[in-house]
């Protein structure tokens, strides 16, 4: 069976008689898929029913060398996601040779565009090469599609679905002396920080969405009535702060110096310690082993407390920041000045305007990251996305616990836009 790759063996009569007739040949083909469907089910089932009297010894390993195996296998599929778009880049000329001059040339001008008449800034670790990508394949539905959020978590289902990563399978010991193994030396917060981290893992996939779904709907209840300072916007904070936050106004006006970002955001750094502690009771309320340890949670000093801030998942935010790029136009050329002079104009231009734009630009980049808004915001901003790709959805009808990430998120581009509007 060509799908399969398996042999049936048959007498003579009946392969003459599968080679001149055709509906005999189906017949044939369809009870063998029956029975190897039926074969692989039985295997299956026995497997699973002698799985859990198996024997199975917990394997000596370290939480160090736990988190490096798991950062490593994500850092592989993140190189093969890569990789592959490498490969059909190299390969353009090719794969497509009818659209090849046309795609090359849009690619060349936008690339003189960016580094021959602008500077050019790059969001989200973007690159020139990967810009380069995008502008040959612009007219590819799959490039549009790319979503470095979603590929990460389709990541960690994989590693989930695997098994390997189950922190049950493994003793977590102390393997810095050679000969004279320890338990591990964590303390209880560590200990449930590294549950929590990993929870994905040590859950089925079932599991772990039922309660994933309760921690991110009871989040969205608890954003409704929070303090309004926590949807503050950043960008003019972090503006306000370098303005009252420097030598300058230091020295003319010392009363007014103060540091506004370490005092305006002093209530997020007590949301963070109480979200996540908060969190993590929603994640493992219907743990019976976790109840005894919610009372000892709520008994938690200080430092602890703000150990467990580790914990703590914004699903307000705006996410990762997308992959874009944004340009500064450079001084135009003065053909009647020396060569010498138009280095020099270009050298005060970049100063006055060019690095003052940067600067803000950067600011932007990192506020907006983090930046909170209001759950009515925030529907509405999603909502619009949604109508932009040919989906009609009310705010209210949207439940942000429930939606996929690349439906909560609007897309790079309009993203990017956004944030040129900003600007």
């Amino acid at each position: 069976m060509p799908s399969s790759h398996v042999y049936v063996h048959v007498n003579n009569d009946e392969a003459d008689r599968i080679l001149v007739d055709p509906a005999y040949k189906l017949e044939k083909i369809k009870k063998a898929h029956e029975s190897l469907y039926a074969m692989t089910q039985a295997f299956e089932t026995v497997q699973a029913q002698l799985h859990d009297q198996e024997l199975k010894m917990k394997i000596p390993f370290s939480k160090d060398l736990y988190e490096n195996w798991v950062n490593i296998e994500k850092s592989i599929h993140r190189f093969d996601r890569v990789f592959n778009r490498v490969e059909r880049f190299n390969a353009r000329a090719m794969t497509d040779p009818d659209n090849h001059d046309r795609r090359e040339k849009r690619m060349i001008t936008r690339r003189n565009e960016r580094w021959a008449q602008n500077y050019t800034f790059f969001f989200g670790d973007m690159t020139e090469e990967e810009q380069q990508y995008r502008d040959y394949f612009e007219s590819d539905p799959e490039v549009q599609a790319e979503d470095n959020d979603a590929d990460e978590k389709h990541t960690d289902d994989l590693l989930a679905m695997s098994g390997q990563f189950n922190p049950a399978l493994y003793d977590f010991q102390d393997l810095a002396h050679e000969w004279d193994l320890h338990e591990d030396y964590s303390d209880i917060v560590e200990q449930k920080i590294f549950k929590f981290k990993y929870r994905k893992f040590a859950d089925s996939l079932n599991n772990h969405q039922r309660r994933q779904l309760r921690v991110e709907s009871r989040f969205h209840e608890r954003a409704k009535n929070r303090d309004p300072a926590l949807e503050q916007n950043l960008n003019n904070l972090f503006l306000q702060n370098e303005k009252q936050f420097s030598y300058a106004q230091y020295m003319v006006d010392a009363k007014n110096f103060n540091n506004t970002a370490e005092t305006e955001t002093r209530p997020f750094r007590e949301y963070m310690v109480k979200e996540a502690v908060q969190q993590y009771k929603d994640y493992y309320e219907s743990d019976a082993d976790e109840q005894e340890f919610f009372q000892y949670l709520d008994n938690y000093s200080n430092r602890d407390k703000i150990r467990m801030m580790e914990l703590f998942t914004d699903y307000s935010a705006g996410g990762s920041i997308p992959k874009a790029h944004f340009m500064i136009p450079k001084r135009e050329y003065n053909p009647q000045l020396s060569a010498i002079s138009n280095m020099m104009l270009d050298l005060v231009d970049f100063k006055d305007r060019v690095r003052p734009l940067s600067n803000d630009i950067a600011r932007i980049e990192q506020a907006v990251q983090h930046q909170k808004m209001s759950t009515s915001m925030r529907k509405e901003q999603v909502s619009e996305a949604l109508k932009e790709q040919g989906k009609n959805v009310r705010p209210e009808e949207i439940d942000f616990a429930r939606m996929k990430p690349a439906e909560v998120f609007a897309t790079t581009e309009q993203k990017a836009d956004s944030r040129k509007r900003i600007h």
